[in-house]
């Protein structure tokens, strides 16, 4: 029962107070390692390393637990987090993207924008799944206070705010996504296609642009010449990574949210990613990285790829030793994915070393290391995790899922430990007992251990990939599922994907891939989306909760 304690007897019905979901950003823990912090992320140290206009929080003994203004949740106690001051105005878009290859058509100073309106204050109206609302195109039914609307379209061009229209047509199968900030108030998203075959490139990454207000600007291609660009992921210098779900030839390729410098969208930037120790190619998904010390080149960061195929493993990239302390000291992480000039560049592969059962053989958990030997890697993925797609690293942690099974997967990088569960529902028979168990869908560190020490309701947003149906989905910070926003009319007939909020969070983007749509969803009180997402997704129709992976967490905490 959200906002109570215990257990209940399972029929007994309890009154509870509704949470009021405010709007405002999560709290979110970083460490004291980075040089600065976003609103509502710490561990800041003075008001210097905060954004302009705001200030560090900054908490004891005597208050650690006191409440951050303007921001959701407690945090962790005693932690330092930057927050927005009342009655100030929201500060300044932060400064682009660190890398000098932008592209030579970036204008060199920002177009008229609109303003930006202050923040709302009228009544909250936004209910997670309380479905009452329905999407102005009438086939995507939706939460109370939620709006959306169609804002691309596969096959036709995209309609721009003041009228006309884009020169090219949206691309079909839109996947995996992204958002990034343009460093004059506006926002891309950059969309992957999932069309083509081994040998019709009609795939690649479309971006569509937008104003301060997130009226839609502009849209083109900013990445040909590939195909079935199914995920990816972003990286710390504002690129994005797409990947190749195409058998033995699939490519990873990394391109700017603007397009590559000429402006010569066939061009493609191959990475080292799925390149080494004899691989040239696969189906490849997802991208993710951890970088715990981003100013420090003595410790390397870590690249993560996942493969859709039954024996794919789990791939980890270090990239160049040279090639790093050149990028950290000159800001231009041009070629961290690209070049090995001292041969450094280390790639290895995920090697499960214990497989240890739990409740029932429903879960399990063990110890893990990696191994140099791309055959190792694909045994071992056989063995315990075929067919794996979405990933994301949040605070030292990996999320994972993988098709075959319905498995999820929560690695801690640092600690070399994992649990895994299952996402669908399942009946298993011990000792002629049927056991009957439903998988989880658990969000990032921070948001589970507010699970198990305080009452912060904030939202973890997810795409889902059922065939039928699909939607977003949430889970709050004790359990509760919600259905966001989902095709009940079976219009669509296929899976969401491409879930991304704008820089203010307050445009929530999301595609539903057969028929090609992108929505735009707002809340109708004006407020902030405050949840995070993960950039993984679903795969199973049974959303509860499993406590062995809390345990697990917890385990990691203490």
């Amino acid at each position: 029962v959200p906002g109570c304690s215990g257990v209940t007897d399972g029929s007994t019905d309890y009154c509870f107070t509704p949470t009021i979901h405010t709007g405002n950003l999560a709290l979110f823990y970083f460490g004291d390692e980075l040089p600065s912090y976003s609103e509502c992320q710490g561990d800041c140290d003075s008001d210097s390393e905060c954004p302009t206009g705001m200030r560090c929080f900054q908490r004891g003994s005597s208050n650690a637990n006191a409440r951050i203004p303007n921001c959701d949740g407690t945090g962790t106690p005693g932690e330092d987090y930057c927050y927005q001051p009342e009655g100030t105005p929201p500060p300044p878009p932060p400064p682009p993207a660190p890398t000098t290859h932008v592209p030579t058509a970036t204008p060199t100073a920002c177009p008229e924008s609109p303003e930006v309106t202050s923040q709302p204050t009228g009544p909250v109206t936004y209910q997670p799944g309380k479905k009452t609302a329905v999407s102005e195109d009438t086939h995507v039914a939706l939460s109370a206070g939620l709006t959306a609307r169609v804002i691309a379209m596969a096959g036709s061009p995209v309609n721009l705010a003041g009228g006309g229209q884009s020169a090219e047509s949206f691309h079909s199968k839109p996947d995996g996504a992204a958002v990034f900030q343009d460093g004059c108030g506006g926002w891309s998203y950059v969309s992957n296609s999932e069309a083509g075959s081994s040998t019709s490139y009609t795939g690649g990454v479309g971006a569509i642009f937008f104003n301060a207000l997130g009226e839609v600007t502009g849209y083109r291609m900013i990445q040909k010449n590939t195909r079935r660009n199914c995920s990816g992921g972003k990286t710390w210098w504002g690129t994005w990574v797409t990947c190749e779900e195409c058998g033995s030839t699939g490519g990873v390729f990394e391109v700017h949210p603007k397009g590559h410098s000429n402006g010569d969208a066939t061009i493609k930037r191959n990475t080292l990613l799925g390149r080494r120790n004899g691989r040239s190619g696969g189906n490849y998904e997802g991208v993710a990285y951890y970088n715990p010390s981003p100013t420090d080149p003595n410790v390397r960061p870590t690249f993560y790829l996942t493969e859709d195929a039954t024996s794919g493993p789990l791939e980890r990239f270090r990239p160049s030793n040279a090639v790093l302390a050149d990028a950290i000291a000159n800001n231009d992480f041009y070629k961290l994915l690209h070049d090995d000039p001292d041969g450094t560049a280390v790639t290895d592969y995920l090697n499960l070393v214990s497989w240890e059962s739990d409740d029932n053989s429903l879960t399990h958990y063990g110890n893990f290391d990696w191994s140099p030997d791309f055959s190792v890697g694909r045994t071992n993925a056989n063995l315990y995790f075929q067919k794996c797609e979405g990933i994301d690293v949040r605070n030292g942690m990996l999320y994972m899922t993988c098709k075959t099974n319905k498995q999820f997967f929560i690695l801690d990088l640092e600690a070399q430990t994992y649990v895994e569960s299952h996402t669908d529902g399942r009946n298993v028979t011990s000792s002629g007992t049927d056991v009957t168990t439903t998988g989880p869908f658990t969000g990032q560190p921070d948001q589970i251990r507010a699970v198990l020490n305080d009452t912060d309701d904030t939202l973890v947003y997810f795409c889902e990939d059922v065939g039928d149906k699909a939607g977003i989905h949430a889970k709050n910070s004790t359990g509760q599922f919600y259905t966001i926003a989902q095709d009940e009319g079976g219009f669509h007939s296929g899976e969401t994907t491409g879930l991304a909020f704008s820089p203010d969070h307050k445009h929530m983007y999301v595609a539903w891939q057969s028929r090609g749509y992108i929505y735009d969803i707002t809340r109708e009180d004006g407020r902030k989306f405050g949840g995070e997402t993960l950039t993984i997704q679903y795969h199973g129709k049974n959303p509860g909760a499993n406590e062995f992976i809390y345990r697990f967490l917890r385990k990691r905490k203490d």
